[in-house]
C-alpha cells in the first residue's frame, strides 16, 4: 500500500455532465462521486470521456479528458477510444461507469490488459450483450451499484465485492433558502430529462387546478415535449427547458413539494427494463429542504423513508390523493424540510459517500497487491 503518494483514480464514462455532452443523472453522479472523494485525503483523480473532439479542462479542480469518438456505432454509450490504453497507464485504479454498456466492455478489456484493478457501475444507459450473458462483468474487482433495486439487477451475475452508494449529492450547493413555509405554498416541481419513462405526463394528468406545476429539463423526446405541452393546456404548467445549475437551484428554493414519477411503463405502452436506478434530483430536491413525492417505480421508495418528508404513489388515484393533501395544507407537515434535508446529510451527502467510496477503492487496490 502507498503511504506518502497518493492513490491516481481514473472515472471513466461515455459522457460527461455538460450542455456540450449530456445533462442527466448518469452524467451528473460521476461528477459527484468525483467531487465525493475530493472531500477525503490520499486520492488524485481524472475523469475521461468520449466526445466528437479532444478536449481538455477542468471541473472542481478535476481534469476532464474528452477523447475523440473512434466508433461507427452511432449512441453514446457504444462510443469508444484506443487511446485509452495510453491515457490509462499509470493509474492504480479505474472505475468503469455505464459498465454494463458496449463502452463498458470495451473500457472493462482495456483496463484489464493494463492489469489495473477495475470498478465498474450501471448508470442505466443500455446492456452490452457481453457484459452480462457474455459474463464480461466477472473481469471487474468490484461492484458499486447506485441503490438495491440497480444491485438486484446485477447481483446474480457478479459475486465479488460490491457496495451500495447511493448519491452523492452536493449538499453545500444546494440549499435551502431562507424563507417563509407558505411563500411557495402550491408550487409543485419535476426536474427530470423530458422523456416518456420519467412519467411528467402522470404528473400534469394528476395536478389539480389549486397547484401550480414547474418543469425543468431539456427535450430529448420531441413528440412526448408536444404532447406535455398539449396535455398541460389550460393548467398552471411551465417548462423551463434550458436552465443551469444556478437556475435549478433557484427553482429548487421557489418550490414547495418535489415530484418524480418515473414508470416501468410508459405512456405509449412500452415496457422500461430499468424505469430509475436512482432518483438524483430528488436527493438534489430534499437537500435543499423539500418534500418529495415519488413513484413505487425502480429504486425512488428507497430514497423515502420517512412518510413525513416523503410520499410514495402507484396509481393515478394514488398521485390525485397525495395532491390533494397537498392542496388542503394536510401534506407534507412543518418539519418536512429539516428532516428531508437531514437525512440527505447524513445518508447521502459527499462527506457520506466520500468516506465509502476511499474506503471500497482501498480495499481493493489492496486485495489486487496481495
Amino acid at each position: 500500500m502507498k503511504s506518502a503518494e497518493k492513490f491516481r483514480i481514473a472515472h471513466l464514462s461515455p459522457a460527461y455532465f455538460s450542455p456540450d455532452s449530456y445533462v442527466g443523472g448518469g452524467e451528473r453522479y460521476v461528477d459527484y462521486l468525483a467531487q465525493s472523494l475530493q472531500m477525503v485525503a490520499g486520492f488524485e483523480q481524472a475523469i475521461f470521456s468520449i466526445g466528437p473532439d479532444d478536449q481538455l479542462f477542468l471541473r472542481n479542480g478535476i481534469p476532464v479528458r474528452v477523447l475523440k469518438n473512434e466508433s461507427s456505432h452511432p449512441g453514446m454509450t457504444n462510443a469508444l477510444s484506443t487511446r485509452l490504453w495510453r491515457e490509462l497507464e499509470g493509474f492504480d485504479l479505474v472505475h468503469i461507469h455505464q459498465c454494463l454498456t458496449l463502452f463498458g466492455a470495451f473500457s472493462t478489456s482495456i483496463v484489464r490488459s493494463l492489469k489495473i484493478p477495475a470498478i465498474g457501475t450501471d448508470l442505466g444507459g443500455g446492456e452490452d450483450p457481453q457484459m452480462l450473458r457474455g459474463r464480461g462483468i466477472e473481469l471487474l474487482d468490484g461492484l458499486i451499484s447506485i441503490s438495491k433495486y440497480a444491485h438486484n439487477l446485477v447481483g446474480s451475475h457478479f459475486k465479488g465485492p460490491h457496495d451500495i452508494l447511493i448519491g452523492p449529492v452536493d449538499t453545500d450547493r444546494f440549499v435551502p433558502a431562507s424563507r417563509e413555509p407558505s411563500a411557495n405554498a402550491g408550487q409543485i416541481l419535476c426536474v427530470s430529462r423530458i422523456l416518456p419513462h420519467k412519467g411528467i405526463d402522470r404528473v400534469i394528468a394528476a395536478l389539480p387546478a389549486s397547484l401550480s406545476l414547474t418543469i425543468v429539463g431539456r427535450p430529448y423526446h420531441q413528440a412526448y415535449y408536444e404532447l406535455l405541452v398539449k396535455m398541460a393546456e389550460g393548467k398552471k404548467v411551465r417548462f423551463v427547458l434550458e436552465a443551469d445549475d444556478d437556475a435549478l437551484l433557484d427553482i429548487y428554493n421557489k418550490s414547495a413539494v418535489f415530484v418524480q414519477a418515473s414508470t416501468a411503463r410508459d405512456i405509449y405502452g412500452n415496457n422500461i427494463a430499468k424505469p430509475e436506478l436512482m432518483g438524483l434530483t430528488t436527493l438534489e430536491a430534499m437537500s435543499c429542504g423539500l418534500p418529495v413525492i415519488v413513484s413505487d417505480a425502480g429504486s425512488l421508495p428507497e430514497l423515502v423513508t420517512d412518510d413525513r418528508f416523503g410520499q410514495v404513489f402507484s396509481s393515478h388515484d394514488d398521485l390525485v390523493a397525495i395532491f390533494e393533501k397537498v392542496a388542503a395544507g394536510a401534506w407534507p407537515p412543518p418539519e418536512a424540510g429539516e428532516l428531508a434535508r437531514s437525512h440527505v446529510i447524513s445518508h447521502h451527502g459527499l462527506n457520506a459517500i466520500g468516506v465509502r467510496l476511499a474506503d471500497f477503492y482501498r480495499r481493493t487496490i489492496a486485495s489486487k497487491k496481495n
